[in-house]
């Protein structure tokens, strides 16, 4: 039986894995595993419909990225992650964005400028409802768009192993945080981007990112201790 709540699953057209993965990512997201549970892939398997192998592997990848710890024989468990390492994610994502924003913005027309709009308004809407978890994957659409108009892979491949850590971890401190600066933050990115002002950009990127990194660094870990009771495992 599936946790309550808990997302259907989109198998097809990709890898059996990668949309188990993308299940147990959004159950994290969700608060259906929290830090320190145990994720039991015969369980998983089962739910899902599919064997324990492509669970088995998602885990592998989800640990790779540091979202969860798995052994051979204890199996897998959500980390509790530090503020410090969710902080120097965001700082090294800060230079990361604002390189994108530097070789992206000249490359900005009007079809890739209404999506960061679109997408804004979303974040913004989700925000004002309080749905943190669909705010923060407008969030995350938000620099992506903006990384793979870049038109650079190596961009892209960092952005990709860095972004779902931390907006897997930051939903779960955000019920308790005023964020609207934050959010407001992207206001200032589209703008330089509708200018083509490569230099803005990267500033109002690098700016953004800085102030999430210190969002982590001094609300995360004693949010998610007090709901975690303390608890969480390594």
């Amino acid at each position: 039986m599936t946790k309550e709540g808990s997302p259907a699953v989109p198998f097809g057209g990709e890898l059996l894995s990668t949309s188990v993965k993308k299940v147990l990512l959004d159950r994290i997201m969700h608060g259906h595993y929290k830090p320190g549970e145990r994720i039991v892939e015969l369980q998983v398997a089962k739910e899902l419909g599919t064997s324990q192998s492509p669970v088995r592997e998602a885990l592998r990848d989800l640990a790779a990225i540091g979202i969860v710890t798995f052994h051979s024989r204890r199996g897998a468990r959500v980390r509790l992650p530090t503020s410090k390492e969710l902080a120097d994610i965001s700082l090294v994502r800060s230079e990361l964005d604002a390189l994108a924003a530097t070789i992206a913005s000249p490359l900005m027309d009007e079809s890739i400028l209404a999506e960061l709009r679109t997408t804004f308004e979303e974040m913004q809407a989700h925000q004002a409802e309080r749905n943190f978890v669909a705010m923060t994957q407008a969030d995350a659409r938000f620099h992506r768009i903006i990384a793979t108009t870049s038109a650079n892979e190596a961009i892209q491949h960092v952005f990709d192993q860095l972004e779902p850590f931390a907006r897997t971890f930051i939903t779960l401190t955000l019920p308790r945080v005023d964020i609207g600066s934050i959010i407001a933050e992207h206001q200032t990115i589209l703008e330089a981007l509708e200018r083509r002002d490569a230099v803005s950009a990267a500033v109002a990127a690098r700016t953004h990112q800085r102030n999430v990194s210190a969002l982590f660094e001094n609300h995360f870990q004693a949010e998610l201790l007090r709901d975690t009771g303390g608890g969480g495992a390594a």
